[in-house]
């Protein structure tokens, strides 16, 4: 495999080729001197919280971003005018918005919630309230098929992967519903992805860090087959001392290797060719299930300190008070201690629905509803006023001001009456080699955000967000950093290169849409600064890999149920010696 043809050979032959301008763009995303000269050419500030989702229509005239304000907003990238801002019945912050191929009017998009929202722009009074709600807990990531403006997927936490097909049925209002259930893994999928060269191809990645590629001709409904062969599968067997989340997918513009991003690890590219020589095959990898270390720290949910370009690895001589210092160890010692008991500990790797031991009491349950999982960190909003007033009326009914810690109890209730049905086994026959590996990507800082984006820009170069704020880009062959772009004040979660053009839209925590293009007159990587980030990065992710992410509710409570069993331990010994 060698890198595309040059700039100046597809300038001179031109005139020669029957492409138009599109393969000299293709050859200009390919030269690493544009890459180099990648600069910021506006800041759009169309959003009023973290913007997680950024999506082009098929030919790159109009620019749609949603995010933690439940809002659709189309923007004219060239003109930098808004020409939609619609706020969208979502309950909670939306995690995907996509266009539907062919249409520019017509969005699809995803939530905290579940829910997957089906509007048409030119009837949004019509169809504002047209929801699947078949999910029952979070809903990541939504794709569409290339030319097939009728049926897109949906992955979700509750292990489902999700088709719809508009010319059925706009909407589903059912709980639990399997009217379109595609595919129930048996485990979270934190992603998907769909070939653009076959698009019957569909990527699928869970939560053991596997990612297996099926054929979706070949998948029937209604229990007409056991299993599923996977077409392609692969996974990263060095990693076997724990699970890694997967928190992107990405196939090359080709559509023979696939980019997968692993949270608290690299990005690999990975071969999709019949003709690999591996034995190893990918139940090897699934048989000996990965036991995770016990949890060290703890991190206050929206507690960012750790991300962007200011931050650095964490030492012991803090300039903190000495009070607060004491405070803080003897409750992290308290909290990380309950963390690694076996309850709790099954709590966080069962997926929000563990199976409980009796002597758990309910408040105890409710506690532990408010633990983010080690590796799944469900940060991509942060914390305002109504957080307050969300605790005071934590045994209140829920309403629309309170709308975070109302879906965080209903995931857990959901959850837990899910648990209580009998789970099909996993539908996927895992007795096939792994693909191997073609390239690892390193430098980049994954662990905060289950939605870091990595891809492709054009057929050479690599993409990638990062929690220090950064865009990392890699030639692709070479794995070597070429350009560092400073890109947000916190996280880069969403990387969307425009499909003809050379123009680059990002963003992450920052309220805002930062558009690239290769405007600098000189060129703007410096490599010594690219390799003491690099060394930043590995040391705070080899200390954020044993973290656990608390909610502050979860503090207070805590120490309420610590208190009260302090107290009933104290009257039980005065009512003793009373009746002694």
């Amino acid at each position: 495999m060698f890198p595309s043809q040059g700039l100046f050979r597809s300038v001179f032959f031109q005139p020669y080729n029957d492409q138009g301008s599109a393969k000299v763009i293709n050859s200009a995303k390919n030269s690493k001197h544009f890459v180099q000269r990648l600069d910021l050419e506006k800041i759009l500030e169309t959003h009023r919280g973290c913007v997680n989702s950024v999506n082009w229509n098929d030919s790159g005239s109009l620019l749609l971003t949603a995010g933690d304000d439940k809002h659709i907003v189309i923007t004219n990238p060239f003109s930098y005018k808004v020409l939609v801002d619609y706020k969208t019945k979502h309950k909670t912050n939306i995690f995907c918005a996509k266009f539907l191929p062919t249409a520019d009017n017509r969005i699809i998009s995803c939530g905290a919630d579940g829910s997957v929202l089906n509007l048409d722009l030119e009837r949004p009074e019509e169809t504002e309230w047209n929801f699947f709600t078949c999910h029952c807990s979070q809903c990541y990531k939504l794709e569409t098929i290339p030319d097939e403006p009728n049926i897109y997927l949906s992955c979700s936490e509750d292990g489902t992967v999700r088709q719809y097909d508009l010319r059925t049925g706009v909407k589903c209002t059912k709980q639990r519903c399997n009217n379109h259930e595609f595919i129930d893994c048996g485990k979270p999928v934190s992603t998907i992805a769909i070939n653009p060269v076959k698009p019957y191809q569909l990527a699928i990645a869970t939560i053991d860090s596997m990612v297996r590629i099926v054929d979706r001709r070949k998948i029937m409904k209604k229990d007409l087959i056991q299993n599923i062969v996977p077409e392609f599968s692969f996974t990263v067997p060095h990693l076997n001392h724990r699970a890694y989340r997967i928190t992107s997918l990405a196939y090359s513009p080709d559509g023979k290797d696939m980019l997968a991003s692993y949270s608290y690890e690299e990005i690999y590219l990975f071969s999709l060719s019949k003709d690999s020589c591996t034995t190893a095959v990918a139940n090897d990898f699934l048989e000996n299930a990965p036991i995770p270390p016990p949890y060290r720290r703890i991190r206050l949910r929206g507690d960012w300190a750790d991300t962007g370009p200011l931050s650095r690895p964490s030492t012991d001589n803090l300039a903190t008070s000495r009070i607060q210092s004491q405070i803080m160890a003897r409750m992290s010692a308290l909290l990380i201690n309950v963390f690694n008991t076996p309850a709790v500990h099954n709590a966080f790797m069962q997926n929000w629905s563990p199976n409980y031991s009796p002597p758990v009491s309910a408040s105890l349950r409710r506690t532990i509803s408010t633990i983010e999982p080690p590796g799944e960190l469900y940060e991509v909003d942060v914390p305002n006023d109504d957080d307050i007033e969300e605790f005071d009326s934590d045994y209140s009914d829920s309403s629309d001001d309170n709308i975070e810690e109302s879906s965080s109890n209903s995931r857990f209730q959901k959850n837990e009456n899910k648990s209580k049905t009998n789970k099909k086994p996993p539908v996927f026959d895992d007795f096939i080699a792994l693909q191997p590996i073609k390239a690892q990507y390193k430098g980049h800082r994954n662990s905060r955000t289950l939605i870091k984006e990595a891809t492709f820009w054009g057929n050479d170069f690599i993409m990638s967000g990062s929690d220090c704020g950064h865009v990392f880009v890699w030639d692709r062959y070479t794995c070597e950093i070429v350009m560092l772009l400073m890109a947000d004040n916190h996280v880069v979660n969403c990387i969307q290169p425009h499909p003809s053009r050379l123009l680059l839209a990002t963003s992450g925590v920052d309220h805002n849409v930062k558009l690239w293009s290769p405007i600098s007159i000189d060129q703007m990587f410096i490599q010594s600064f690219a390799t003491e980030l690099v060394e930043r990065n590995k040391l705070m992710m080899e200390q954020s890999k044993d973290t656990v992410t608390v909610s502050p509710y979860l503090i207070a409570r805590m120490l309420t149920y610590f208190n009260q069993l302090r107290h009933a331990g104290s009257s039980s010994s005065t009512n003793t010696n009373n009746e002694a």
